[in-house]
């Protein structure tokens, strides 16, 4: 199998068939942190089940192939829609865990954001995981970290687990100032929103200050714009290979972590 090969396998966002165990949960929390981000709290006895999740982790919830969210156990061979989010917070002692989702931005809603728009208290929805993202390398001499909108909460919580001396630049592709939120973050860490003045990402990203020195990069792209990405990341601002993650956003959340070197 090619690269780009492996690339279109991991990025499809068709349907996928069930084939890992999925959990029950509940709604036990909705806040709206922003007029753009929605969290929400899941709870539920099949956290038990769950000992390796941590904050930076993803979990995937589950859709019928109508949209409506999973609410039975998934079938060994089941065609199921499955969106992927960050976990922001858990906490498994009080057998909780809290994602956040983002309404805004330029990219079309699907049944996540419109789940999470209607979601009531005590609803059920069935979810996958954990998987986990692979940490940025520390022995750089900056980080960039950039991303679409639906690739906020990834990068809040990259930008927290930083040590507070790192320095860098976060660069976000949002369409407007209404949807620019604070971030935790060091110091030295600054935040470009690019409030519509870039067509894309990769735009941006070409056309922001970078700091001189061998940067680690993680970045949450839309799917086609993944592959020129790597490139001009390797090629021309030098990341090297062990230091770089792209995750591809469909019009839902992550489809999957691509790290450079693999």
């Amino acid at each position: 199998m090619t690269y780009w090969q492996h690339l279109k396998r991991l990025f499809g966002s068709k349907p996928k068939t069930a084939t890992a165990q999925s959990f029950s949960l509940t709604v036990q929390k909705i806040t709206h942190v922003s007029e753009h981000v929605r969290r929400i709290t899941l709870g539920g006895a099949a956290v038990r089940q769950l000992p390796m999740l941590r904050p930076g982790g993803c979990i995937r919830l589950l859709f019928e192939a109508d949209g409506k969210p999973l609410q039975r156990p998934a079938g060994a061979e089941e065609t199921l829609l499955e969106r992927p989010f960050t976990v922001r917070f858990c906490d498994t002692n009080m057998l909780l865990v809290t994602i956040d989702v983002m309404l805004g931005g330029h990219l079309p809603d699907g049944p996540a954001r419109q789940w999470a728009n209607r979601a009531q208290l005590g609803e059920e929805i069935h979810i996958k995981g954990p998987w986990f993202s692979p940490a940025l390398k520390a022995s750089t001499d900056w980080v960039l970290l950039g991303g679409e909108v639906p690739a906020i909460p990834a990068i809040a919580h990259h930008l927290e687990a930083l040590h507070p001396a790192t320095r860098g630049v976060v660069a976000i592709n949002n369409s407007g100032m209404s949807e620019n939120i604070l971030l935790s973050k060091p110091v030295n860490m600054e935040v470009v929103w690019n409030n519509g003045r870039f067509a894309s990402l990769p735009q941006l990203l070409q056309n922001i200050p970078h700091p001189a020195g061998s940067p680690a990069a993680w970045i949450g792209a839309r799917e086609q714009d993944v592959a020129p990405l790597s490139q001009w990341l390797e090629q021309s601002l030098g990341v090297p290979d062990d230091a770089l993650s792209i995750t591809a956003y469909d019009n839902q959340g992550p489809a999957d972590v691509l790290r450079a070197a693999s």
